[in-house]
């Protein structure tokens, strides 16, 4: 019996201010995020960010939510029934596909629980992020490290991780095919490629290769589209404190490009393999804006910002997913 299990970062049970502080307490904890000792970092986030940040954040929740719930949970549960789904022609043994969170509901813990009382052994880990770095696809995996142990002692099935999966064969192919979808390149209109920040520390002490991996994606992607490199913009976005971060930042540039005179300009997140409160907001919302008001204060109202929705179920993208699985459960 093989156990999949695909994971990704997670989200509040519902939107409501203590569904929402009990999410961010599992989150501000994880010190591959926020490297500070309990001792000193506990009390500022007991006393300081949980009391305030729910309540800022609350309507940001309340605005994502549909009738149905999360769509980043709807569309995470139904990316594992693709998944499903997809491998039922290309593994031969009986297999168990289940979702995780690396904070919230459903967690790592009780996906290994699962895979136990069905008798795998053999366990692949995948984090549905395209480029590893610490905070994404490290923490998760350390996060399976931990559980493991937890739900099967110092012995049980193999756990093979998947470390990241952005040069399988197809997924950038996905990934630009789902910009064209939306948008056409124009000379002189800018593709604007954004992740998730990362602490410049963790590559300078923790040898990160992520802006390796982020920068090739890009370079790739916009040699795809015909894009040539003056009318791409790589960006990073989602600081949390007052360490160096990787940058430029989204915000920054995309008010940079507006105040230059740049009508049309494009963004999208291939960090993200679901659409999560963070795309919605930092791009489609604030850069949106930061972009729009730059250009109207040189007057110009006619500006055109694209946001490129993540890949989530769209069935290339799938494929790759399915692919990187079926190689991984390889005896």
């Amino acid at each position: 019996m093989l156990g999949i299990i695909v994971t990704n970062t997670g989200t509040a049970d519902a939107p409501e201010e203590e569904a929402i502080r009990r999410y961010l307490r599992q989150f501000l904890a994880d010190r591959h995020l926020i490297n500070v000792p309990p001792i000193i970092w506990k009390p500022v986030m007991e006393l300081f960010i949980l009391p305030n940040r729910p309540r800022k954040t609350l309507p940001r929740y309340q605005a994502f939510w549909t009738p149905e719930g999360s769509p980043f949970m709807l569309t995470s549960q139904e990316q594992c029934r693709i998944v499903n789904e997809k491998l039922q022609s290309r593994l031969d043994e009986p297999y168990l596909v289940k979702l995780a969170m690396r904070y919230g509901n459903p967690s790592i813990e009780s996906a290994l629980q699962a895979c136990k009382n069905a008798g795998c052994d053999r366990i692949v880990a995948l984090p549905l992020y395209p480029q590893w770095t610490i905070p994404c696809a490290g923490t998760v995996l350390d996060e399976f490290d931990i559980q493991y142990k937890k739900v099967f002692g110092e012995a049980g099935p193999e756990l093979i991780k998947v470390l990241e999966y952005w040069e399988e064969p197809g997924y950038i192919e996905a990934l630009a095919d789902s910009i064209a979808r939306v948008w056409t390149y124009k000379p002189g209109s800018k593709l604007i490629m954004t992740y998730h920040s990362i602490p410049i520390s963790y590559i300078t002490k923790g040898h990160d290769p992520y802006p390796h991996t982020t920068a090739e994606t890009m370079r790739r992607v916009g040699e795809r589209l015909g894009i040539p490199p003056e009318d791409r913009v790589l960006t990073y976005q989602s600081r949390f404190d007052s360490r160096k971060w990787l940058g430029p930042m989204l915000k920054n540039e995309a008010a940079r490009l507006g105040s230059e005179g740049v009508l049309d300009v494009c963004a999208v997140s291939p960090i993200f393999a679901t659409d999560c409160i963070e795309t919605v907001w930092d791009i489609d919302t604030e850069a949106r804006k930061a972009h729009t008001e730059a250009a109207r204060e040189l007057g110009i109202m006619n500006t055109k910002f694209t946001f490129v929705p993540s890949l989530g179920t769209d069935d290339a993208f799938m494929e790759v997913i399915a692919n990187v699985v079926e190689k991984a459960a390889r005896p």
